[in-house]
């Protein structure tokens, strides 16, 4: 058998080489999606549900609030998705989360009339700036920049979503969780993140849109 030149070996592991870097570069992939599921009753911390898609079963871990980050020394709970409820409800006694909080893209102005409530949702308000907004229907209001991440290699700039509005049960803290989602082309990730909110009515940054006056 002819052998090859030295040369021509180290060409040929080098391209290798190359050929899997380049399909392990596009098959990585991270997705990691969070739920509150409980809070505190100092509103100091929070029980929070991770969906990790390189994960087989989501699991519960303890964060600190502010700012958002995992407890020194908490551990992940893994549970099946089938037993959630019950686990879910168990893990929170069991770690003194005392506030069950709720999810609810809604905050009730007047608690006798559902029609007078503020409504919840995020824009894109320039190319590196994603805002919480809300509205009262008649208006349009600021409640908190978030600013959008960047790849550093290819500069290619994230695509930001709102995915969940959660609310101690008193509705005095506001906590959005928005994902970022970054493609290359050849690497995705998508990864949620918390923007905690001290929430009051009366610091809504609304939009003037009334008409401007005639010009004289």
């Amino acid at each position: 058998m002819k052998q090859l030149r030295p040369g021509i070996l180290s060409l040929l592991l080098l391209m290798l080489a190359g050929l899997l870097f380049a399909s392990l570069a596009f098959g990585q992939e991270v997705r990691v999606s969070y739920k509150i599921r409980g809070f505190s009753a100092d509103q100091k911390q929070m029980l929070v549900q991770i969906d990790d898609i390189n994960s087989s079963d989501p699991f519960l871990q303890v964060w600190d609030i502010d700012p958002p980050a995992p407890a020194k020394k908490a551990q992940k709970i893994a549970f099946v998705k089938s037993e959630g409820p019950k686990f879910i409800r168990e893990t929170r006694k069991k770690l003194k989360m005392l506030d069950a909080g709720l999810e609810d893209w809604l905050y009730p102005l007047d608690p006798k009339d559902e029609t007078k409530s503020l409504s919840f949702f995020g824009l894109m308000a320039s190319k590196d700036r994603f805002v919480l907004a809300c509205t009262d229907k008649q208006k349009l209001g600021k409640v908190k920049d978030i600013p959008i991440k960047t790849d550093e290699e290819t500069k290619t700039q994230a695509k930001a979503k709102l995915e969940g509005i959660f609310w101690t049960t008193d509705r005095k803290l506001l906590i959005a969780v928005v994902s970022q989602k970054i493609d290359t082309g050849t690497f995705l990730s998508e990864r949620a993140e918390f923007h905690v909110v001290h929430f009051n009515p009366a610091d809504i940054q609304w939009v003037d849109n009334s008409p401007e006056p005639p010009k004289k």
